[in-house]
């Protein structure tokens, strides 16, 4: 079984879902879950928190290529203190670093990484906002995305870890952080893969929509504490590993600016990237409709991602 490295595919994925959605009954690049979808673009009707980028400690998981580095760079350009850029290789890091060798701190981070994890928490005291972005799509076996066709759930279990259960323990590790601060923000990088079930993709859809129930619970417990907790449910976005031909999407710099516009004003789950906003219109229309053609398309013309 080979595995996709992390981050290598999460973006393209996601390009992939909107582009091959966008042919069933010749609709437009939307889709629709079979999950609870989230209210809106909308902060919090009372208490509303934000969070500015100008003068926050930043910690972004998977920063040395795409969506990650859209990241650092908005942040740094918004008027960041600090931003520590994680990479599970190191190596991938010194460019990002260059970008401003002053206020970029770069740290090895495999988030499924214990040890690292917690040397990662040591290293960044002053961190006010934690951006759970690192992620996986999956195995490049098509069988074992899935879960009857697996040879095992060895992989659904790895892709799970990888988009919940890891993101959750770093934000059990950086509240207490984030808290002493002064408050801060949580930002967990979610997918319109949480809506609904796409059958070449099982196991990722099954870890984001998981992801998207772990962020409402923290946002929950921390309701009464100065951190603001958001969701971000994230569209079509251009990067290295977009398919060939693919234009539509966001550049990943114009994605983080959505992003943190967003938490500016409080908002608690985003829709950024292309087609996020209209998939969830589309969902909320009719959804049992949607599952049934999204069933027919797995049958009749099976979505496939080039290894890139």
């Amino acid at each position: 079984m080979k595995r996709r490295t992390l981050l290598s595919g999460a973006a393209t994925l996601t390009a992939s879902i909107t582009g091959a959605l966008a042919t069933m009954r010749g609709a437009p690049a939307t889709a629709q879950p079979l999950s609870p979808t989230p209210g809106g673009n909308n902060a919090l009707e009372s208490g509303a928190k934000t969070m500015s980028v100008e003068g926050a400690t930043v910690l972004v998981t998977g920063s040395n290529r795409g969506i990650g580095l859209g990241f650092v760079k908005v942040l740094l350009g918004r008027g960041a203190k600090r931003v520590y850029a994680t990479a599970r290789n190191p190596d991938n890091l010194p460019d990002v670093i260059a970008l401003d060798p002053q206020r970029v701190v770069g740290l090895e981070l495999d988030v499924n990484n214990e040890e690292q994890r917690l040397a990662a928490a040591e290293a960044a005291t002053d961190v006010t906002w934690l951006i759970n972005n690192a992620g996986t799509p999956g195995t490049f076996t098509a069988e074992d995305r899935r879960i009857a066709s697996a040879s095992t759930l060895d992989d659904a279990k790895f892709v799970m870890e990888t988009n919940c259960w890891s993101p959750a323990e770093l934000a059990r590790l950086f509240i207490p952080i984030i808290l002493a601060n002064g408050g801060g923000a949580i930002t967990n990088i979610l997918s319109v893969g949480a809506w609904f079930c796409l059958p070449e993709y099982t196991s990722y859809s099954m870890s984001k929509s998981a992801a998207a129930m772990m962020t409402a619970g923290l946002r929950a417990e921390l309701d009464r504490e100065p951190v603001l907790v958001s969701g971000v449910f994230t569209g079509g976005v251009q990067t290295r590993l977009s398919p060939p031909g693919y234009t539509g999407g966001v550049s990943a710099v114009d994605h983080g600016l959505e992003v943190v516009e967003a938490m500016s004003q409080g908002v608690t789950d985003v829709f950024a990237g292309g087609g996020s906003e209209a998939m969830r219109a589309q969902i909320l229309q009719d959804s049992q409709a949607f599952e049934r053609g999204v069933i027919e398309r797995f049958h009749t013309s099976p979505l496939a991602i080039a290894p890139f």
